[in-house]
This record gives structure tokens, C-alpha cells and sequence, in this order.
């Protein structure tokens, strides 16, 4: 059995384009996990999958995290990071593979990618992971996201 890690989600608030909002933040270990992606790709700028958006899409992120909903990309990989302005996949998005095995979920290989990409090209994120997860705190976890910044599209405000 490998070492257990503990996932969190923080509420962070984004500053910027395409306005102010608040989403939920993946810490390991009490580590934001964005700041691994940032070593290797310091202008990127993508945010948490979770607690943003309308409830249907929250809905379908924490379905995607706990295996319930279908894959992000046609070779299995799930979105953990999108594009702050419309979660569209086709502006890429940081991704990964995560597995079930017996009490754990694991998440690895992480890489970027965009739907579109018609060569299917992923460019790996090494040195990020992989993570294990107890099942039943990793499935409390990802639930508590809900509604975490609201339930809306981050939107400009007059």
C-alpha cells in the first residue's frame, strides 16, 4: 500500500479576467497543487475544476473527480484545471488519469491538453505526483466543493 496523501479544497478567490469570483483551490498535504504546474509553466492560467459555475456543471465536475461521469477526453483523462472564463476544454486544461483501486483513488500523470487538438497531443507534468488518496475522505472532499463560490459563470460586472 502506498503512503496515504489528504486532498483539500480551499475557497481562492481569482482576480482578473473575466472578472472577480471565487472557486475551489486543491491543496496535498496542506500544498496548493497549482504551484507545481506554476514551476513549470509559470504563466499559466487555469483554476480548479471545482466550486464554480451553475450546479449542473458543478454537478458533473465532482462527478468526472469521484468517477461517476463520463472522461473529459477520448483517452480516459479527466480535467482538474480549466480556463477561468468558460471552462471550455478547448482552451486547454490541465489533466490527469485517476484510478479506484480497492480503498484508494489515485491521481497521476498529469499533463496539458486542449479538446482542440485534433494530434491528441498531452505534454507531460513531470515530478507532479502520483497521489493517493484514503477513498472516503478523497469522496468527502471532492463533495464539499459544491457551491463553494456559487452557483454562476464567472461574468464581468458593470
Amino acid at each position: 500500500m502506498s503512503q496515504l496523501s489528504v486532498l483539500s479544497v480551499h475557497k481562492q478567490q481569482r482576480t482578473g479576467f473575466p472578472c472577480t469570483f471565487e472557486y475551489g483551490d486543491f491543496r496535498i498535504d496542506g500544498k496548493r497543487l497549482y504551484d507545481e504546474v506554476l514551476r513549470q509553466y509559470p504563466h499559466m492560467d487555469d483554476i480548479g475544476c471545482l466550486g464554480f459555475g451553475p450546479e449542473t456543471f458543478q454537478r458533473e465536475q465532482i462527478g468526472k473527480l469521484l468517477l461517476l461521469e463520463n472522461a473529459d477526453f477520448p483517452d480516459g483523462r479527466r480535467a482538474l484545471y480549466l480556463c477561468p472564463a468558460c471552462g471550455d476544454l478547448g482552451c486547454g486544461a490541465v489533466s490527469l488519469r485517476i484510478e479506484r483501486r480497492d480503498s484508494q483513488f489515485v491521481w497521476h500523470e498529469f499533463g496539458l491538453q486542449s479538446a482542440g487538438d485534433t494530434t491528441g497531443t498531452l505534454t507531460p507534468l513531470p515530478g507532479i505526483g502520483p497521489f493517493y488518496f484514503d477513498a472516503d475522505a478523497y469522496g468527502r472532499t471532492v463533495r464539499s466543493a459544491y457551491g463553494l463560490g456559487g452557483f454562476h459563470w464567472p461574468t464581468p460586472r458593470p
